[in-house]
């Protein structure tokens, strides 16, 4: 029998890859990431932080911690040890993204959002996860499944980062963020949830109800995970701004045929008057207008 983890990393490689290779991640590994949309994912991941630290005090709460002297090998405390830590995590991440936004001058701004659809979303596959009588694997597969995403994710924006830049270089994402997702700290952390995650999945069996629940919540992250991403403008090239480069090119026609019908209009009028008729007909034909 395969373990949990493993068996969920190829239920579906399309949508994993989906949700990690977002072009909102190689716009911002390249310096391509409009100030907008990066205030908007600021905001956004900091209502995802609270609702994480709601999730796993509730997670906590299922966890009947052992008091006996044995207590550090058993399976509850190596939960809730984890979970204690990922706790820890997340207050530093609050941390780090609010002192990044007042260092930037966006503070106000990412406070006072309202959660989006997409985040309203993981509020609700949060607290789905830890309802009353829900089997504690559920969350904890939650927990593995939102944090081995993360950490793809950012490998594939540090893949696209040019790693010759000098720090001066760099930007907030390259500098602050990228690393921090990137880094092998914070996969040990990711490996040693899925290592509790099929310690807790071996006693579940194959295809049981457990097992089932698990890869329903598995196959929710990753559509959860790949709608947070804001939404980038690009085309079938992978161009990141075609439609800004679109409407760059249009202008550019619309001022040019604008310029050509200004012209014709001014030689028609320079015509003598018994000319101007026929004249008149052809120009419509041209610019698309009725006489």
């Amino acid at each position: 029998m395969p373990s949990l983890t493993s068996h969920l990393l190829h239920l579906d490689e399309k949508a994993l890859k989906e949700a990690t290779t977002h072009p909102f991640l190689e716009a911002a590994a390249t310096n391509q990431l409009p100030q907008e949309k990066l205030k908007a994912w600021l905001g956004q991941d900091r209502l995802y932080q609270m609702a994480y630290i709601n999730f796993i005090g509730k997670m906590i709460s299922m966890i009947g911690i052992p008091n006996g002297s044995d207590r550090k090998s058993t399976l509850e405390w190596r939960a809730t040890d984890l979970l204690i830590d990922s706790l820890t995590n997340i207050r530093q991440e609050m941390k780090m993204f609010e002192e990044t936004a007042e260092v930037e001058g966006w503070l106000e701004e990412i406070c006072s959002v309202e959660p989006s659809v997409q985040t309203r979303a993981y509020q609700d596959l949060f607290a789905g996860a830890t309802a009353q009588g829900r089997p504690l694997i559920v969350g904890l597969t939650v927990l593995w499944a939102t944090e081995e995403c993360y950490l793809r994710a950012w490998r594939y924006a540090w893949s696209k980062m040019d790693q010759g830049m000098k720090p001066k270089e760099k930007d907030v994402m390259q500098r602050t963020f990228i690393p921090n997702w990137s880094s092998a700290e914070f996969e040990a952390f990711v490996r040693r949830i899925g290592g509790l995650v099929n310690k807790f999945g071996g006693y579940c069996e194959e295809d049981g109800f457990e097992w089932k629940e698990c890869e329903v919540a598995w196959r929710q992250v990753l559509w959860a995970e790949k709608e947070f991403w804001p939404k980038m403008n690009t085309s079938g090239n992978g161009d990141l701004h075609a439609d800004d480069n679109r409407k760059k090119r249009s202008g550019r026609a619309g001022r040019r045929q604008h310029e050509a019908t200004k012209a014709r209009l001014t030689k028609h009028e320079a015509l003598a008057p018994h000319e101007r008729s026929d004249n008149m007909e052809s120009l419509a034909i041209q610019t698309g207008e009725q006489c």
